[in-house]
């Protein structure tokens, strides 16, 4: 996720704009170790997702709705795939379905056969991941930019207190980039 020092994770529905070279650099260094890209469906609407540049790479995308259009490059490269309820409406891409009326992610990651699933936001699949305590790590960039207007947050409170460790931090070009692990106790 990307922020700015005063807290602004867009500039009118879409991140790209807070980033800058090192911050897409470090993207695709993530994307580099995923397995699967999970996202939810307002983020890859808002953010025009492709299809990734690494053509093993799948990217889940988390909708109750279906509402998506299944004609961009996303979906027809064979790419993308739906992430959503059992009684969500036919699609006609590869899909999971975990759970009725709200997604299962629990089980639906688990289905993903992934070893590692980078997850890419927004605030909503953000929040609902941190509140069923499925989030091992946050990897954080600020920006060097601030907007001063209030606006969401990465992950849309109230959820549950969970402890993080700081495991790494770089500054790269302003960027400060910085890597949280879940700490768990027995």
């Amino acid at each position: 996720m990307i922020s700015t020092p005063d807290g602004v994770i867009d500039v009118d529905g879409r991140s790209r704009p807070l980033g800058g070279p090192a911050d897409q650099a470090r993207l695709v260094e993530l994307r580099a170790a995923a397995d699967v890209v999970l996202v939810g469906a307002g983020t890859v609407r808002a953010e025009n997702y492709g299809t990734p540049s690494r053509s093993d790479l799948r990217i889940a995308v988390v909708t109750r709705s279906c509402a998506l259009d299944f004609s961009t490059p996303l979906f027809t490269s064979g790419s993308g795939l739906v992430v959503t309820t059992v009684d969500a409406p036919d699609v006609p891409v590869e899909s999971v379905r975990e759970g009725t009326g709200q997604v299962d992610l629990e089980a639906a990651i688990a289905r993903l056969d992934a070893g590692l699933v980078h997850v890419e936001g927004g605030p909503q699949l953000n929040a609902t991941l941190l509140d069923a305590d499925l989030v091992d790590a946050i990897n954080l960039t600020i920006s060097p930019m601030l907007f001063g207007v209030n606006g969401p947050s990465w992950a849309t409170a109230p959820h549950a207190a969970r402890e993080f460790a700081l495991a790494w931090t770089e500054g790269r070009d302003g960027f400060l980039f910085a890597r949280w692990e879940r700490v768990r106790t027995a």
